[in-house]
């Protein structure tokens, strides 16, 4: 798991040099990341639940 973060940024980085929207792309690609962290049992849903 040591590894995601930088799976995360290199997925933020090739999303936009595909020219989409900033927005869309960070928030796409942090759900996409914590549904693979619930998957894999290292993030807690209940962070999800505590956004407005």
């Amino acid at each position: 798991m040591e590894w995601m973060p930088l799976y995360l940024f290199a997925a933020v980085f090739v999303l936009l040099l595909f020219g989409y929207p900033v927005a869309f792309t960070l928030a796409g690609t942090a759900l996409i990341f914590s549904v693979i962290g619930q998957t894999t049992g290292s993030f807690d849903p209940d962070f999800l639940e505590a956004l407005p």
